[in-house]
Parts: C-alpha cells; sequence; structure tokens
C-alpha cells in the first residue's frame, strides 16, 4: 500500500510537470557598456558587442543570437562573439523567439546628429525584455510607449552625452513601471568613455540604485512587485 502510495504522488508530479512546465531560469551577465549576456536554458542572446575604443576588457563569449540596436562600432562588434550567431537588428524571428524592434532616435533632434537607433524586445523563459540601445530622445513617444508597457526587465542608457542621461531615464522608467531596471552605458572607475557619466554621478540622480554582481540569475516569479533599478558589477 505504501509502495503505492509512493507510486501515485511520484507519476503524479511527473505528470504536473508535464502538463505545466518547470519554471525557466535566466541568467544575465554584464560586460560593460550596452552588452550583456541573457541566457536560458536552451538559447543566449548577447546585446550591442563593444569594440576595444570602448575601453573595457573584451570578453570570450558564444551566443546562439547578437542584438543590434544601430551600427555605431562600440555596439555592432558581432564579429566578437563566437558561435556563428543569428543578428537581430529589428523585427524578426530567430531561434524560436519573436523580435520586435522598436524605432528610435539616437538623439533629440531626430537623428539629425546620430542617426537612428532601435529598442529590441522580445519574451524569454516568460519574461520580456527590451534592450534600448543608445536611445537619445528626451521622452518616449506614445508608439514607443504602446509598444513597451508589460515589459518586465528593461536596459536602459544613463550615461548621457551619446544618450538620455539619469534624469531622462528616470522619467522612462517610472512611465514604463517594469519589475526591473538594469541601467548601462556609464563609466566606472577603472573602464568605460571618459566624458559618460560614472555611476556614484548617476546615484545623485537615482536613488535607491541598488548594485548587483556581474551575473545574476531571474525567474518570473522572482521577480519584484515594484520596480527595482540596479547597476551590475564588470
Amino acid at each position: 500500500m505504501f509502495l503505492k502510495v509512493i507510486s501515485i504522488i511520484v507519476f503524479t508530479v511527473f505528470f504536473a510537470g508535464i502538463l505545466y512546465g518547470s519554471e525557466e531560469t535566466i541568467e544575465i551577465t554584464y560586460f560593460g557598456h550596452s552588452m550583456f549576456l541573457i541566457k536560458s536554458s536552451t538559447v543566449s542572446i548577447v546585446t550591442d558587442p563593444f569594440n576595444p575604443a570602448v575601453g573595457f576588457p573584451l570578453p570570450d563569449v558564444k551566443a546562439d543570437i547578437v542584438t543590434v540596436s544601430h551600427e555605431h562600432s562600440d555596439h555592432n562588434n558581432a564579429s566578437l562573439i563566437k558561435g556563428n550567431p543569428v543578428i537581430v537588428r529589428g523585427s524578426t524571428e530567430a531561434k524560436g523567439i519573436k523580435f520586435t524592434g522598436i524605432p528610435s532616435y539616437h538623439d533629440n533632434k531626430g537623428g539629425t546628429l546620430r542617426g537612428n537607433n532601435t529598442i529590441i524586445r522580445w519574451t524569454l523563459g516568460g519574461i520580456t525584455f527590451a534592450h534600448f540601445g543608445d536611445y537619445g530622445e528626451d521622452e518616449l513617444t506614445e508608439e514607443q510607449y504602446e509598444k513597451l508597457k508589460g515589459t518586465d526587465v528593461i536596459f536602459i542608457p544613463v550615461g548621457g552625452v551619446y544618450t538620455i542621461d539619469a534624469s531622462k531615464a528616470l522619467n522612462i522608467i517610472q512611465k514604463i513601471s517594469p519589475k526591473m531596471a538594469i541601467v548601462m552605458h556609464y563609466r566606472t572607475d577603472s573602464y568605460g568613455l571618459k566624458v559618460l557619466a560614472s555611476i556614484e554621478d548617476i546615484k545623485k540622480t537615482i536613488s535607491g540604485l541598488e548594485k548587483m554582481p556581474s551575473k545574476i540569475k531571474i525567474s518570473k516569479s522572482s521577480l519584484p512587485t515594484k520596480t527595482r533599478i540596479i547597476y551590475m558589477e564588470t
């Protein structure tokens, strides 16, 4: 009788796992500038790989997909990434993932200063991500907002000069209200473009900015109910 009960329990757990699936854990690694590795158990995505001029150490990375927000050399160094990845520059499907490209500008002058930029949005492991690239507009347009609302995790620049600064980024974060906002495109004490704002400068504008390690793991259920704004070590 005891063995029969155990067998029923094991079968029930096994069947539930098939029916509902186990929750996916997503690993995020930050390399500096606007470059991240977002990895599930089956797919790995690198965003905006940089070149040596940025000043961060060039990582040894393999991925299935590389997203490129625009064609400046500090964001489109796809040749750095091993594994013959698919290059995503806008709306497309790759490795079973639907990517949505949201048109934007690299500046607040309609692209006349630095050209176009694409915010790239996708869902992995039940979590919806959006990478802002070198977003430079003063605020979201209504069309951009409509395509971004409901996003769980955003990667957003804060360094100013070539992109929005921390103040404008904070306004966008507050409007979208993601579960998590990860800031990028700033300088550290050791690395990064010297003209960009430092993380200490950014802390003065974004109160409650949390420091996290260079590699974190998240899942849909682990995401906070209230927006957390974080920066990751490099």
